[in-house]
């Protein structure tokens, strides 16, 4: 690699995981703490996961257009106008004055998210190769969990009162725009219209494209409702927010050692370990909850494997799809996560009042293992790259 190039991958590589880290820290920050708020006011936990349900639908109204928005903007353009659009919705979010008008600015709000994710997963599945595209995608999928974690941290200085969450959640996401305003020039072009859309590459990688649906169904009810589930268990609200903290450095420990080992063995093999592990962390968590450094423990080890359904995922997706394919194959990958957050929180949220508060464990580990089931059932895709 030249000079040249090797400075534009770095570039690049900052910029995608600059603009990881700074969703990761502001979103751990704020999802917690806007379910701990509808907690506080004694909302329903049905009424807490319709909100967070409200991003499965931007993502199925506008994600599917997003490669054509792309580009037309380039991807830097566009990362760096979601980046804004976020964080304006961000500080919006406080200054609502009732509940019913949170669900069109976290509309707005999880619109401009989806946009971050359908960018930098094509951009780090454009600059990897297949020789280390699982340890990229790992680094990519640690920079923003890992840093997610940092965010329910940060709760126990600036508190859950306020303006200062919010405005230091909008603060980290402008932050990442000078990195990628930087690397503009490297961004990668959607040389040509895809001859594909959206949906159309849904049945090219079933299995794929599953993997998101499942982790989006159970990510939301994992960092958003697990804190209420520890506040109905008898813990604080700034030790209930440390529990996203703990998933968090699980990803940290564990999702880089899974990478490297999508780059040498069957990767689909791994996705259906990764989803036995989401069973045994729903199992587990009714009997060491009451003890909060095991049920701590628990988490760090169910985040890190559960996580491996993403990344692993979007490992296959990079594998599978090339060329202008994969823009239009990355907003399915996004649009299929938003759909399973769509589903599962909501289906989450009346299970945690239907059986006050274990309800949550038994939704979480059905849906990893009808993921199982599915995957063992069914048959793998044909070898080779799509290209458009």
């Amino acid at each position: 690699m030249t000079t040249v190039a090797l400075r534009g991958a770095r570039l690049s590589l900052a910029a995608i995981l600059s603009a990881c880290v700074a969703y990761g820290i502001g979103m751990g920050l704020t999802l917690p703490l806007l379910s701990l708020i509808l907690e506080r006011m004694g909302e329903p936990g049905s009424m807490n996961g319709l909100n967070l349900a409200t991003a499965g639908l931007a993502s199925l109204l506008v994600t599917p257009h997003m490669p054509r928005i792309m580009a037309r903007l380039g991807a830097a353009e566009f990362l760096a106008l979601a980046l804004v659009v976020a964080a304006g919705a961000l500080l919006a979010m406080y200054f609502v004055p009732n509940l019913w008008l949170w669900f069109p600015v976290r509309f707005v709000l999880s619109s401009a998210l989806n946009a971050l994710f359908v960018v930098t997963e094509f951009w780090i599945n454009r600059l990897a190769d297949e020789s280390h595209r699982g340890r990229y995608v790992a680094l990519y999928t640690v920079c923003l969990a890992g840093s997610y974690g940092i965010g329910p941290t940060l709760l126990q200085a600036i508190g859950t009162r306020g303006i200062a969450p919010f405005a230091a959640g909008a603060g980290l996401l402008l932050a990442a725009l000078g990195p990628i305003l930087l690397a503009r020039r490297m961004a990668p072009r959607i040389e040509q219209s895809s001859t594909a859309s959206v949906f159309s590459v849904l049945r090219a990688a079933p299995a794929v494209f599953a993997a998101a649906c499942v982790f989006g169904a159970i990510d939301a009810g994992m960092a958003g409702l697990i804190p209420v589930y520890a506040v109905r268990s008898g813990y604080t609200e700034a030790h209930a927010a440390l529990c996203v903290s703990a998933i968090a450095l699980g990803s940290i420990v564990f999702i880089y050692p899974l990478g490297a080992l999508a780059d040498r063995y069957d990767r689909r093999m791994l996705l259906v370990l990764c989803a036995v592990s989401g069973i045994a962390g729903a199992v587990l968590a009714p009997f060491a909850v009451g003890t909060p450094p095991l049920f701590y423990f628990l988490l760090v080890l169910w985040g890190g494997l559960i996580l491996g359904i993403y990344s692993i995922g979007l490992t296959m997706l990079g594998e599978r799809f090339q060329g202008a394919t994969l823009a239009s194959a990355n907003a399915g990958f996004v649009l299929l996560y938003c759909l399973g957050l769509l589903l599962g929180p909501a289906s989450e949220g009346v299970a945690l009042d239907a059986w006050n508060p274990h309800g949550l464990m038994v939704v979480l580990g059905a849906i990893c293992a009808g993921y199982v089931v599915w995957l063992l059932r069914s048959q793998p895709a044909s070898k080779g790259a799509i290209y458009g």
